[in-house]
């Protein structure tokens, strides 16, 4: 069995209303995720991490076709497949990270993600219904403009990671982009947006 990721070997996180990030022998009352030992970025106890998959709750992903911009543990993807996402499209621009990702994603017997190395989202004509990243705000402000490439009316986008400094900012593109905001929150050291592509 691979190490479990906390040196407390029983330590259960709640996440939202319906998740925890737990080891696998423990029983849980909520949706499981476990995480392998490793130094990647989304362990459940960081505050954007927490709101993403809040606010991922509040969506409806069940059937939906997800992109997961800036990985990390791969913890939103895993929790995007376990709402019932159809497709999850992960990637990271670590090597290290995308390592730990599917290890995650085996752990967790999660068959509908597909993790790789990359440090942009693709040119393509492929479209998500979904797209999360929670990463720096100066990354998703240069990914801004393939963020709409890879949108569709409709399209929910929900970024964290985003610095208070940097909020308008971010918000201002995405506006101009075609988005519409739809909730900001603003935590005690970053913001999440939750936008939709009009």
């Amino acid at each position: 069995m691979k190490q479990w990721r906390w040196k407390t070997e029983n330590k259960i996180i709640p996440i939202g209303k319906t998740f925890a990030v737990a080891p696998p022998w423990i029983e849980i009352n909520r949706i499981r995720i476990s995480l392998v030992m490793g130094s990647s970025f989304g362990t459940g106890i960081h505050e954007t991490t927490i709101s993403c998959i809040e606010e991922m709750e509040n969506i409806e992903i069940k059937g939906r076709k997800v992109l997961d911009i800036g990985t990390g543990s791969g913890i939103l993807s895993i929790a995007a497949s376990k709402l019932g996402a159809e497709e999850i499209i992960a990637f990271d621009i670590d090597p290290n990270a995308v390592y730990e990702c599917s290890q995650n994603i085996e752990l967790n017997s999660v068959k509908n993600v597909k993790c790789s190395i990359a440090s942009n989202i693709p040119q393509s004509e492929e479209k998500f219904d979904i797209i999360l990243a929670n990463i720096f705000d100066s990354a998703i402000l240069g990914m801004a403009t393939n963020i709409k490439t890879a949108s569709q009316r409709g399209t929910m986008a929900i970024l964290s990671g985003i610095s208070p400094e940097e909020s308008y900012t971010v918000k201002r593109k995405f506006i101009h982009l075609g988005f519409s905001l739809i909730k900001s929150r603003f935590l005690e050291e970053y913001v999440t947006y939750v936008l939709q592509m009009r």
